[in-house]
C-alpha cells in the first residue's frame, strides 16, 4: 500500500476494491524493494532511479550491457512506467 500511495505502482482493482498485480507490477515491486533493502535508496531516491532507467531505455540504452546494472537486470522489460 506504502508504494501505491507513492504511486511506485498502480495496480488494477477488482469490482469489490481488492487489488490485483500484474507480472509487471511485481517485477516492479520487486526492483523496488532490492533498491531499498539491499541498497539503501529511499522511495524518493527510488522514483528518481527507476524515471532515469526509464529515460535511459527510452534513449535506446540496453541495460543488459551496462555491467554495473547487471544485478538490476529484471527491471529492463515494461513495467517501468510510472
Amino acid at each position: 500500500m506504502i508504494y501505491e500511495s507513492e504511486n511506485l505502482i498502480k495496480p488494477q482493482r477488482t469490482a469489490t476494491n481488492r487489488r490485483r498485480y500484474s507480472e509487471d507490477d511485481i517485477r516492479r515491486v520487486r526492483v523496488i524493494q532490492f533498491l531499498t533493502r539491499q541498497k539503501g535508496v529511499n522511495l524518493a531516491g527510488v522514483k528518481y532511479v527507476l524515471r532515469l532507467l526509464q529515460a535511459l531505455a527510452g534513449q535506446g540504452l540496453d541495460l543488459n550491457q551496462v555491467a554495473e546494472l547487471d544485478s538490476l537486470q529484471e527491471i529492463s522489460g515494461d513495467g517501468l512506467t510510472a
